[in-house]
């Protein structure tokens, strides 16, 4: 292989302004810590460290081999990459045989040589294989510079995942990838309701139609069904006039109008990272997450910029795209809200794989509004919610954050009102500042509440990183989800 030089095939990532593009994402210290997070320890059974790679999405699997995860270890990191949205695992070493083995513990790998849309290579060996390269002479040319999309939109559920291993690396051949729910959320709110009404339909199969901003199956956030260029056919949008025929057809110049739309709102993210591969990278990337292209230079010819060689696999899609969630709600009008208000879990939401490593209560917040701008932690002013919260964590068997502080005593929070009714733990003398301070609350077995650190897991020395809980005579750490409350006239 001819000499490539290393600093090219660093990394790089476009983050926002004010942070410089030529961070080590897998080193902190003082010089980069608005970029890099603490290391996480390793977990029972299956032992890897998770480095963020930015403050947004994406994140590096340290200390593991791919060769020899278990289906237990698979699952682990499929849940990491629905929270990450995509995951880079360096210096592996994956003959094409085994890559195809770890694709299927990730679930059913789909038939890259069925492809409708893409040529075939003679010599690829196996059908769930697609060899991609600089150089026709060993794997296809000009694949995946069509336009920025997610893989398999071509069919009625677009694939799971992507799993892309580096064998070869040229000096300046990445792939760029950008978070969607973060764009959805740059939509104006007249952008957000024309866009609601819009159908994608595939350029290579007109009868894949599908909603352009759906929610997430597994995260239920909000998304967007991407493929620009030449891989959209022309769009449909809701025709609420007619019963007949639900849906007109756009123009050519219409369906571009919003491409271009979706393009701009993507550039103008400055949320874009772009992955330089070093030889031996293996970047997973969840499909409904994340669009991504082949950057600039994966077409250079290899005697400019080195061979790059690409073995891709693929898992198909489990669920068709749709705007409705899998979210419970448990409504009331008890005091003192007089519309209904509704709480909901987000165990189904978010995924935390390890024990002991979960979201602090800031960050639980943000998840409840990621599923609605209007959603908040919950608030539990009397026992008649209470009660319904009990109803709902009995079912999960997990403790739950709450919008609720204990700044002093068995005084309760709410915002910056004064609670009258609590519901401490008695067994365990809550509030009881265990290992320093806890000011925060969760709701626990039986509906009891329980203090915690706002700042999440603990981390001194000899304390549990999750509360230990008894819960139906299993006393064991737990992590700690977010309990949701909205309004109704929102849903």
């Amino acid at each position: 292989m001819d000499y490539i030089n290393p600093l090219l095939l660093i990394c790089l990532c476009i983050i926002p302004t004010g942070h410089g593009n030529d961070v080590n994402h897998d080193t902190c210290n003082k010089d980069n810590s608005d970029n890099c997070y603490e290391s996480l320890s390793t977990t029972k059974n299956c032992n890897y460290d998770v480095i963020p790679l930015t403050k947004t999405f994406g994140a590096n699997i340290q200390g593991i081999d791919l060769k020899t995860i278990s289906n237990e270890c698979a699952r682990n990191l499929r849940e990491e990459a629905y929270m990450y949205r995509f995951l880079l695992f360096k210096n592996q070493t994956l003959p094409w045989q085994k890559q195809i083995h770890v694709t299927s513990l990730f679930g059913t790998p789909f038939q890259e040589t069925s492809s409708i849309n893409r040529k075939k290579y003679d010599k690829n060996p196996d059908p769930r294989l697609g060899i991609f390269s600089n150089d026709h002479k060993a794997g296809l040319v000009g694949i995946g510079i069509e336009g920025w999309h997610v893989d398999g939109n071509i069919f009625e559920m677009p694939h799971l995942f992507t799993l892309i291993y580096c064998v070869h690396a040229n000096s300046n051949g990445p792939t760029l990838i950008v978070p969607l729910k973060e764009i959805v959320d740059m939509f104006s709110t007249k952008e957000r309701e024309y866009l609601e009404n819009i159908l994608f339909v595939s350029a290579f199969n007109s009868s894949v139609q599908i909603p352009l901003l759906y929610k997430h199956p597994f995260r239920n956030d909000d998304t967007i069904m991407i493929a620009l260029g030449k891989l959209s056919g022309q769009y449909l949008q809701l025709n609420s006039d007619s019963n007949d025929n639900p849906y007109n057809q756009l123009s050519v110049e219409e369906t571009k109008y919003i491409q271009d739309l979706l393009h701009a709102k993507l550039l103008a993210s400055n949320l874009i990272y772009s992955v330089n591969y070093d030889p031996g990278d293996f970047l997973m990337i969840h499909n409904p997450s994340v669009a991504h292209i082949a950057g600039p230079g994966t077409q250079t010819p290899s005697e400019i910029s080195g061979l790059r060689l690409i073995h891709r696999s693929t898992v198909i899609g489990e669920i068709i795209p749709s705007k409705s969630t899998n979210i419970q709600y448990e409504c009331s009008s008890f005091p003192p809200f007089e519309d209904e208000y509704c709480l909901f879990s987000l165990k189904g939401s978010v995924y935390y794989p390890r024990i002991g490593y979960y979201d602090n209560q800031t960050t639980a917040r943000n998840r409840c509004k990621n599923i609605n701008k209007y959603s908040d932690l919950a608030k539990i002013y009397t026992k008649g919610w209470n009660d319904i919260a009990t109803k709902i964590i009995s079912k999960t068997k997990v403790p739950h954050w709450l919008n609720a502080t204990n700044p002093q005593d068995t005084d309760i929070y709410w915002d910056e009102n004064k609670g009258l009714f609590s519901n401490w733990d008695p067994t365990s003398g809550q509030p009881n500042d265990h290992d320093g301070i806890e000011d925060c609350v969760v709701i626990g077995p039986s509906g009891y509440w329980f203090d915690l650190p706002c700042s999440g897991p603990k981390t001194a020395l000899g304390t549990d990183r999750a509360p230990v809980m008894l819960w139906d005579g299993e006393r064991e750490m737990r992590n700690v989800y977010p309990l949701c409350g909205i309004q109704k006239k929102y849903l």
